[in-house]
């Protein structure tokens, strides 16, 4: 009886067989692999969530100030309309458009002012990530009506004075592991008043680094809206007056290079501007599998790929547009 209990005893305490162990031990690896796959997953999904969070901030926030200033442009000029030769006029192409300190007289008065071409409004005159490409600039300006109002730099201004805000992109000083250059959408701004107008023979306060306004952008385009008046109805020649009949019924866009290029005088009017960026991250997202050195894109009228750079993958990217009607900038009358 004594001997019986004992085998019962010894049969039921033996353990796993090797295999079994093996089993257990492969079922385990396997649902640790599935677990850390989900966790991989899903902090890969918040990193993406944070960085698309970033571009959107970074593209309301930011591009709600630059619109909010450029619909200002043109406001209390000369003359309701804008082109390149129009005093105080909103966009600014010229030195026609800053002075109108004329020396001599007669035939041989000429403007007596001059700024540098890389401080105006131009076409592919800054830098860009996109590969072989630059980014355009824009250059506004405006009269401040009322008291306690601040340029793009949060410098205070004075009734009556005439603001110039530049915007450009430029490089940052502080970088965090960037790919290519560290770009930044910044605004430098000067003001001066209609004496200085008469009297300056230069702008002074228009160069230099400014205030960043988005913190990381590939590139920076911009387009003009012009109209005439009595265009051919296909509206295909954008510069040859067929009628005057006192209305804009003829749009379209072209890049400031090419409103520049036009010899009639005067040019079409300027009524919108269309700009245009492709808007980066500014924290990495991790390892874009999908992402390819040939993968293009398109901001208004510029395609292309970035430079290339390993780095490229670990971040996202989105290209935003913006439309600005310019309402001080809609008079008839040529």
């Amino acid at each position: 009886m004594d001997a019986s209990i004992t085998r019962i005893q010894k049969k039921g305490q033996e353990g796993f067989s090797l295999l079994e162990l093996m089993i257990a031990l492969v079922l385990g690896l396997l649902i640790s692999a599935a677990a850390i796959q989900v966790f991989l997953l899903n902090q890969k999904s918040v990193s993406n969530q944070q960085s698309l969070m970033n571009i959107q901030n970074s593209a309301i926030f930011g591009l709600d100030s630059v619109v909010r200033d450029v619909r200002l442009a043109n406001l209390r000029s000369s003359q309701p309309y804008i082109d390149d030769k129009i005093l105080y006029s909103g966009i600014v192409l010229s030195p026609t458009n800053l002075s109108a300190h004329y020396s001599g007289v007669g035939a041989a008065q000429q403007l007596d002012f001059t700024i540098d071409e890389k401080l105006l409004s131009r076409s592919e005159i800054g830098l860009s990530n996109l590969k072989d490409k630059k980014s355009d600039q824009l250059v506004i300006q405006y009269k401040v009506t009322v008291p306690n109002q601040f340029d793009c730099e949060g410098k205070g201004l004075a009734v009556d004075t005439y603001v110039v805000q530049r915007y450009f992109l430029r490089e940052d000083n502080k970088k965090n592991n960037d790919p290519n250059k560290a770009l930044v959408l910044a605004c430098k701004a000067t003001s001066y008043t209609e004496t200085d107008s008469t009297t300056n023979k230069s702008l002074v306060g228009l160069d230099g680094n400014g205030e960043i306004i988005i913190p990381r952008v590939d590139h920076f385009s911009v387009l003009l809206e012009v109209a005439n008046d009595g265009m051919n109805s296909s509206c295909s020649n954008k510069t040859t007056v067929s009628s005057e009949d006192g209305r804009l019924d003829c749009f379209s866009y072209m890049t400031i290079a090419d409103y520049l290029k036009i010899t009639v005088d005067p040019k079409p009017q300027i009524v919108a501007v269309k700009i245009g960026m492709l808007v980066r991250a500014t924290d990495s997202s991790g390892q874009d599998g999908f992402f390819k050195d040939t993968d293009t894109f398109e901001v208004l009228q510029t395609k292309g790929a970035l430079t290339v750079d390993e780095k490229n993958k670990l971040y996202l990217r989105k290209t935003v547009t913006q439309t600005i009607a310019l309402r001080n900038g809609f008079g008839i009358e040529n």
